[in-house]
Parts: C-alpha cells; structure tokens; sequence
C-alpha cells in the first residue's frame, strides 16, 4: 500500500513538472518570434494554474518586461524572495527591458543617460542596441554613441561605422568616425586615412585623427614604406612617417629623419626631432647631431626650438639650457610654460636653473609645471610642494592639460575646454581630474597637507563628474594615490565623506564605501543620486543588487536606466 502511494506522489510530481516544463517551452516560443502579447497570457495562465511555481513566476515577470509593463514587472520582483541563479537571470533581463525602452525614449537626456548605461555593461545584448543608435537622428548622440562603440569589435558595429565614414555630414561626427576606424581595426579604410591626412582640405583635427588611427592600424610597417611617406609632396604624410619610425622603431630611417628635421612644416620638424630623441640620440654621430640641434635652436617657430633645447641638454650640450632658459623668460608666456614642462622632464640636469626658477619666477603655470617634474624626480621637494599647493590655492581659473605644442610633453595649462552638450559640465569635469591628479602627487610626498587640500577640495567644488565622463575620463587609481582619499571617509562632513566615497568608487573600485554611498543615497538631490548610482556600478559588488532593486521603482526613467545599467554590472561582476 505504501509502495502504491508513493508511486502515485512521483507520478503526479512529474506530471506537475512536466506540465510546468511544457508551458515554460509554449511561453518562450512565443518570446523567440517576438510574439510578446501572447507570452505574456500563457505566462499569466500557468501562474495562476501553479501558484508555487517560482520558475513561471520569473517567467511572468519577464514576459511583463518584455511588454512594456515595467513598473508591473518591477513591483513583481521585489516580492520574490528567493534568490537563485534564475531569479538573477530575469532581473537581468528586466534590466536589459528597462534599458532598452528608455534607449528609445524621445527625451534626448533619457535616450542619452540610457545608451551609456548600456555601453558600460560591456555586454554582447549592448551590441544590438548601440548599433542601431550610430544612426540615431541627434548628432550629439550619434558622436557619443560612436564614441562608446569604439570598445567593442562586433562586425554589425564595424559595418555601420565604414558606412558612416562614407556618408556622415556633420564635421564633429566625422572626427568620432574617423577615430572609432582606428580603434575598431577597419582595415579597408587605410587607404582613406592616407587621403585625409594628405588633403590640403582637411582640417588640423581631421590630420591628427586619422594619423592616430592609421597608426593603430598598422601592425607592421618597412624602410620602403617608410621612404615613400617622407617622400611625399603632403606634410600629413610626412609628419605620419616619422611618427611610425617612432612606433615601430625603424632603425634603419636615421638619415630620413635626419633629412625631415629640415622640413618646411613646423609638425614635421617636431615630429622629426622627437624621433631623434626617442630612437636615434646615440645612434647620430655626436658631431652631426651637435649640428643638426644648433640649427633647430635658431628656429623660427619656438616649439622647435624649445624641444631642439631639450634634445641637447639630454645630450649635455651647454647651448641647450641656454635655449631652454630664454623660453621661460620670455614675454611668450604660452611658451614659457612649455619650455618649464619640458625642463622638468630632464633629470638631473639644469639643477641650478631649476632653482632659480622655482624661487624667482613670476607665473604659476612655469613654476608649476617645472614643480610637477621635480616631484617626480624626487628634488627639491619641499620648494615643489609649496608651489603646486600654492598653484592650486592661488588659480581661481579652470586648469587642464596641453598637448597641441608636442604630443611628447602633457603642459598644465589654464583650460581652453569648450562646453560640450554631450557631457554634462565637461570644462569642470576635466578641471576636477586635473587638480585631483596634482593633489595624488602630493599626496605621496606630504600626507597631512595633501588630505586637507583634498578635503576642502571636494567641499568646495562637488565631484562633478558623471555619465559620459565617468566612461570616459577616469582611469584606475594606483593605491597610493586613493589611501589618502581613504582618510576622509571617517570625517564628521557628510559632504566631504560622500564625495570621497564617490572618488575610491569611480577610481578605486573600493567596496569598503557602499554602504556610506547606499546611505547618502536617499538623502541626496537628483544629480547626486545619479553619481551614486554610477558609482555602485562601477564598484560592481552582488552586495549591491538589493539596494539597486529597491531603486528600480523611481520615478524618474532615468534613474530607473542607470540603476539598471548598475544591476546588470553588479550581477556579472
């Protein structure tokens, strides 16, 4: 008797099971052809017919997703408790749903916020969505959406990027075109690079663009190649030979490059010293080099000279100081400052000068400049600190790095960054990373005043950086530059600890500030709300997707977009 029942049990268990199975397989054949409507009836039927089952209950809760009830869905899978790995996978997919609606949003911020969450989950379903808005009908978004597809490889994504190139109108567009060739390896284009960089109607930043991508698209390049690049009648071509001697170290271009030092064309001449400097200072003879350097001194155009200074006082030539030190006492202030970067980047030589440049010198930016590489260096530190504190007390003024004099020397420079409505408050964005990079610095060498000026730092100016920025500007931080961030974490100043928090977040990856960025959350405006959001992300930690859930509900779509983005992040992680 007892054998019979329990027969009986297992037949029915299986028969439940089976059910179970069969009308999950009915519900996704519906989802693979698209034919949500219907899903979502079955889905509703068998939950009602198995109330226990957690498996259709997920599925229920996809299938509201999948129709655009998302608010319906959302207040679903709060209710489920329990946590196995299929209910991580249908909050995933809810998430992606969520995504993907507010991707098509007419709201341009919505459409926005969105897009970037999506490219920051690196994930293949990312593909299908960005694809489709490279040809968005907003400029704006299609540079920055361009932008964010440059890091994946797909060939949908490269497809329609050749297909930009040929058809793209709008000049800012065609720069993100023209990089994103480069970065996403389109081959075929090589061809088209060299045209650009030949053009007499191109621009300076289409030139640069392409040269850029041209060089991360040569994988292997000759002396023959080379020769007839620095033969050509276009200076682009020209300058792009001796930046490939430089890539590829091509040693047997000496005489090329000794030849383009002469060139007409101020880039050329640059570009030509540099790889002098960089693969040929003790492969010219000394004699020669001497001769070539005295000449490129005398140059009309300073930042020729300057880096010809800089190239002879590696060497130990006496003229190069000399050229060196009557940049930076010029009335050229532009130059001065270059020339100050380019002093600092010379250990151990021109001590003196240094000296009396970081005592007697009028302007923040040289003294500064120089004061960056002598930290560096580990010299004269007590003097160097007091001027790059100073630098950042005294200059009221945004700040940023310059590259346009030579691509050799980053020169700290008062910024020039125009608004740009793709990033929100980007002038200030790249104002914040800059003096946050200076105080790092410091940090290694002077703790205690380091972490006071962090802290008033982050009270006075708010960490501005969100969205766009985030995903693009900051790089991992290296321990010793973030420990004295930790610090402030235990301040009394909510203000100062949650921007810290913020701060080992977005270059830390810290977990130890979840829960201070989860508390602050609910205490804190829209804008703040969103950084916090990004930043949980960015930490990526499972210990977040309850409270990342919680959140699913705002009613701001959003919000609702970014914590998806961070959920998705967190469960992959």
């Amino acid at each position: 008797m007892r054998i019979c029942f329990f027969i009986s049990i297992m037949l029915l268990s299986f028969s439940i099971f089976s059910n179970e199975s069969s009308l999950l397989e009915t519900i996704n054949s519906h989802i693979i052809i698209e034919d949500y409507e219907t899903a979502l009836k079955e889905a509703k039927n068998a939950c009602e017919k198995y109330k226990s089952s957690l498996k259709l209950k997920l599925k229920y809760i996809e299938c509201l997703a999948l129709n655009d009830f998302e608010m319906d869905a959302i207040k679903e899978i709060k209710n489920v408790t329990d946590k196995d790995n299929q209910f991580y996978e249908t909050l995933e997919n809810l998430s992606w749903s969520i995504l993907s609606k507010a991707s098509d949003s007419l709201g341009y911020t919505t459409r926005l916020t969105a897009l970037i969450g999506v490219h920051l989950t690196q994930d293949v379903r990312a593909v299908n969505i960005l694809n489709k808005h490279l040809l968005d009908s907003n400029a704006i978004i299609r540079s920055v959406v361009l932008q964010l597809s440059s890091s994946y490889l797909d060939k949908p994504l490269r497809d329609t990027v050749k297909k930009l190139f040929n058809e793209e109108k709008i000049w800012l567009v065609k720069l993100e075109v023209i990089k994103a060739i480069g970065k996403m390896k389109i081959y075929e284009k090589v061809e088209n690079l060299k045209d650009i960089i030949g053009s007499e109607k191109t621009t300076f930043e289409e030139k640069e663009m392409a040269t850029a991508s041209l060089v991360n698209l040569t994988e292997n390049i000759d002396l023959k190649e080379i020769q007839i690049l620095a033969k050509s009648s276009k200076a682009g071509l020209r300058k792009l030979a001796c930046d490939l001697v430089i890539y590829f170290n091509v040693s047997d271009a000496m005489q090329l490059i000794i030849d383009l030092a002469k060139d007409p064309i101020t880039d050329v001449r640059i570009s030509a010293l540099n790889a002098i400097s960089l693969n040929f200072l003790n492969s010219i003879e000394e004699k020669n080099l001497k001769n070539i350097l005295q000449k490129a001194a005398e140059d009309s155009n300073p930042c020729v000279a300057i880096t010809a200074g800089y190239i002879a006082a590696l060497k130990n030539f006496g003229f190069g100081e000399s050229i060196l030190k009557k940049h930076i006492y010029s009335n050229d202030l532009e130059n001065a400052r270059f020339a100050a970067c380019v002093l600092s980047h010379l250990p151990d030589r021109c001590n003196n000068l240094k000296k009396q440049i970081l005592s007697k010198h009028k302007d923040l930016y040289v003294k500064a400049n120089l004061a960056l590489g002598l930290i560096a260096e580990r010299k004269l530190l007590k003097e160097s600190t007091e001027v790059l504190f100073g630098f950042l007390n005294l200059e009221k003024d945004k700040i940023m790095w310059e590259e346009k004099k030579n691509p050799l020397f980053q020169v700290l420079f008062p910024s020039y960054i125009r608004h740009l409505d793709q990033i929100p408050r980007y002038p200030e964005a790249i104002d914040q990373m800059t003096r946050l990079h200076i105080l790092s610095l410091l940090a290694i060498v002077d703790d205690k005043k380091a972490c006071d000026g962090i802290k008033n730092f982050l009270k006075q100016k708010g960490w501005g950086i969100t969205g766009f920025a985030s995903a693009t500007l900051l790089k991992e931080g290296d321990e010793d530059s973030l420990n004295i961030v930790k610090q402030l974490l235990n301040e009394e100043d909510q203000d100062v600890k949650v921007q810290a928090a913020l701060v080992l977040a977005l270059l830390g990856r810290e977990e130890s500030v979840i829960t201070t960025l989860e508390e602050a959350y609910y205490k804190a405006d829209y804008n703040m709300k969103v950084q916090i959001l990004e930043a949980v992300g960015h930490i990526g930690s499972k210990k977040s997707i309850g409270f990342l859930v919680n959140i699913l509900d705002e009613p701001y779509q959003n919000l609702r977009a970014v914590a998806a983005s961070s959920i998705i992040r967190c469960i992959n992680s």
